[in-house]
């Protein structure tokens, strides 16, 4: 399910930020935000200088597309395929590294169940097939284990962990930032110890060699700038339902919550078990990550599906322990784990605790759906894709030549047409409102960082006479807000049905040129 039809929706906005960026680095060599016809920016210029350099965000995303699009050209499925194949390995990962801890014969089902139910787990396949940074930061937390879950971590152990976090820190340093502190922490929760001094100084030296250039290349400051620390109560809360929405059903993450009160609480540990220590661990890693985060402004699920892998880990060792209990209670949870997410959805709805967004319905995640049944249902029937719609309109219509004012989905535009495209998120610019051929005015209007109308809204609506210059063309596809945006709060599997609002292009009039 990881690498079948790849290329049937189209990159949305911010994987098309990426394919973008990549086509530019098999053309100059860097990460530019110019091919020198269309801009790349989401934050309203923000991510360059006047090098045109990105430094918004880490590079290793960038590169890897490049490197799928170098092999299989700029399509879809050549951007994406080099993290679905990563994707891949970190199920074979998954699998090796809990039978290398746990090789008795008895074991095997606890690595086998811990990799199924992330193979099957349906939030954490969306976004390892998506051409961003996801299943990178999912394979380096993996591969930084060793060091800290080994009763007697070695030198190679920690020069492999700094690697780890050093290019964990090139994919995204929010995930280091978070994941970093986690690990340790810990760590030293259950031993009341770090790794060895060697292990240590072996992890320091080979992540500093990779993690100090990024500083020099990134805007990191450009980011901290926007801390806001205010909104931990808030963000702490958002992080809460991301959690039991979608990774820690509530009754399970209530129950881990009592099992490992000694050591959440400081107290001394007592797990002589060395399943129920790599339990205990993968839980505190993941409310340690999460605290971490609520520090950040930006408080997205995506931050967090690099954990899928200990979840998982959990989940088996819970179904393992209630199979040896009451084998009918094992099978009911697996089964509910597996082919529901009953577990996820119904204690929330009955405590009145949901926090589904406004435009969710009841054939998304945010419900009591068979989740496998979802996907392969997209999978296997299509999906009339709003970017694909876009793409395809304009490709029919617009001329070589052409100047596209668009106030949303600029990226995916760029990536797979020639035209000039200007708008989306992008920093003001007088371009804007000089009569651009083409208009498309999407349905819902942006702010940005300032909480102001971002540029490419305001002309749309105010800076254009679109009743009397242009020919309004409405499409028959839904206006839909994102395309394949992987966020399960966002996300949808079957598509709308009438009535929707439609997707309104317009046209200049050759009389509105004539007069200009």
């Amino acid at each position: 399910m990881l690498l079948y039809q790849l290329g049937a929706r189209p990159f949305w906005q911010d994987e098309a930020e990426t394919a973008c960026l990549a086509k530019n680095v098999l053309k100059y060599s860097v990460p530019k935000v110019t091919d020198g016809v269309n801009i790349i920016s989401q934050e309203e210029g923000r991510e360059y200088g006047e090098n045109m350099i990105w430094t918004w965000s880490p590079w290793l995303q960038i590169y890897v597309s490049a490197f799928g699009q170098w092999l299989g050209g700029s399509t879809t499925t050549a951007g994406r395929m080099p993290f679905a194949i990563v994707a891949v390995l970190v199920l074979v990962l998954t699998y090796l590294l809990i039978r290398h801890y746990f090789p008795e014969p008895e074991d095997r089902w606890l690595a086998i169940l811990a990799t199924l139910l992330l193979a099957v787990c349906i939030p954490y396949l969306l976004y390892m097939r998506q051409n961003r940074y996801y299943s990178l930061g999912t394979l380096f937390m993996l591969t930084s284990l060793p060091a800290f879950v080994s009763r007697k971590p070695n030198t190679i152990q920690g020069l492999v962990a700094g690697l780890s976090f050093g290019l964990m820190f090139h994919s995204n340093y929010l995930l280091l930032f978070s994941y970093g502190p986690a690990v340790f922490g810990a760590k030293f929760l259950l031993d009341r110890k770090l790794p060895p001094f060697r292990v240590l100084l072996a992890m320091a030296i080979s992540g500093a060699v990779i993690i100090l250039p990024g500083f020099a290349i990134y805007g990191i400051g450009k980011q901290g700038g926007m801390l806001d620390f205010t909104r931990i109560p808030s963000n702490t809360e958002e992080y809460f339902y991301h959690l039991t929405h979608f990774m820690l059903p509530l009754p399970l993450f209530a129950a881990y919550v009592w099992r490992f009160r000694k050591t959440i609480s400081l107290r001394t540990p007592q797990l002589d078990d060395r399943k129920e220590w790599w339990a205990a661990f993968s839980f505190i890693v993941i409310l340690i990550n999460v605290a971490m985060l609520t520090l950040i402004p930006q408080r997205f699920f995506r931050y967090i599906v690099h954990l899928f892998p200990l979840v998982t880990f959990l989940f088996a060792w819970t179904i393992i322990r209630l199979w040896k209990w009451q084998r009918v209670a094992g099978v009911l949870l697996g089964f509910l784990l597996i082919f529901t997410n009953w577990l996820y959805i119904q204690p929330l709805d009955w405590l009145g605790m949901s926090n589904r967004r406004w435009h969710s319905d009841t054939t998304m995640l945010t419900y009591s759906n068979p989740p496998i049944r979802l996907f392969l249902t997209e999978l296997m029937h299509g999906y009339p894709d709003v970017n694909a719609n876009i793409i395809d309109f304009f490709q029919k219509n617009a001329k070589k030549g052409d100047t596209i004012l668009i106030t949303y989905g600029d990226l995916p535009l760029q990536f797979y047409t020639d035209f000039h495209v200007m708008g989306g998120l992008q920093k003001a610019n007088p371009e804007f409102a000089h009569d651009p051929d083409w208009v498309l005015k999407r349905a819902i209007s942006r702010t940005g960082r300032a909480g102001t109308l971002v540029s490419s809204d305001q002309v749309a609506l105010f800076g254009l006479d679109l009743e009397h210059d242009y020919e309004k063309i409405v499409l028959d596809g839904a206006d839909e807000e994102f395309g394949d945006r992987p966020d399960p709060y966002y996300h949808r599997f079957i598509p709308y049905g009438e009535p929707y609002q439609h997707l309104v292009v317009y046209k200049r009039k050759e009389s509105a040129k004539e007069g200009s």
